[in-house]
């Protein structure tokens, strides 16, 4: 199989409709997001979508708001898009690392 031919992967923050409040009250573009945490859902569903339609995987992935504020916050950075999705590549490679790696199987 050709690498043209796997499709290529994102990732995407997603939240729980209970943290969507926390979220905007600490956004630094709070302005830019969706009103309510069912706006966001159809919006974000709608862009899976879309991204599938060009052989684009987007994975869902979790994301704690309190844990997002204190990476942020670590690394002395805003809540915002930027740190959303860098914070989700980070959860992706974290969870990568803690995959057992085939290759490595005994024989």
């Amino acid at each position: 199989m050709s690498s043209s031919s796997t499709p290529q992967q994102a990732g995407l923050c997603w939240f729980q409709a209970d943290q969507w409040e926390q979220l905007k009250a600490v956004a630094e573009d709070a302005d830019r997001l969706e009103a309510t945490w069912a706006e966001w859902e159809a919006k974000s569903l709608e862009m899976i979508d879309v991204f599938a339609t060009r052989g684009i995987l987007i994975e869902k992935v979790w994301v704690d708001v309190q844990a997002l504020i204190d990476w942020c916050a670590a690394r002395d950075k805003p809540v915002n898009a930027s740190t959303r999705a860098e914070y989700v590549t980070a959860l992706m490679m974290e969870q990568k690392k803690q995959l057992p790696n085939p290759s490595m199987r005994a024989h």
